[in-house]
């Protein structure tokens, strides 16, 4: 079993998610008038947009095992793929456009008796967890 993390470069790119909140609340504070409390809930929801963005990569984990992918946020499972279920697997811009995304595992597989689609982003977990993850996944 091999755990990975958010890669570093990607948690300080989403640091500047921390950028708007300050603008507002410097513009806020140095307008000189009272502020009104619709204006107080509008910044700390910025503040806690922002934080979450960077709190989350911080307290996740990717899980790869000889038989199943498994990811993790803040100790909770979200999402577990079995070798067994793949349909389909490609290594492709996780958007079909291209917006920035990047590049990773574009995964079809069976849950439930249904058909599912997801991602694993070269971006947030590294190359070396995608090159594993593919190597796992695609041998049945």
């Amino acid at each position: 079993m091999t755990i990975y993390k958010a890669e570093k470069k990607y948690i300080l790119d989403n640091s500047l998610f921390l950028i708007f909140p300050l603008l507002f609340t410097i513009s806020t504070l140095l307008e000189g008038t009272m502020i009104k409390m619709n204006e107080w809930i509008g910044l700390l929801g910025f503040w806690t947009i922002g934080l979450f963005l960077i709190l989350v990569p911080l307290r996740s984990k990717l899980e790869i095992t000889e038989d199943y992918v498994l990811s993790y946020m803040f100790g909770f499972p979200l999402l577990r793929i079995n070798k067994k279920d793949i349909q389909s697997i490609e290594y492709a811009n996780l958007f079909r456009g291209g917006l920035g995304y990047g590049k990773g595992l574009n995964i079809r597989f069976l849950k439930n008796g249904k058909s599912k689609t997801t991602s694993i982003g070269e971006k947030f977990w590294g190359k070396d967890a995608i090159e594993h993850a593919k190597r796992v996944l695609e041998n049945k």
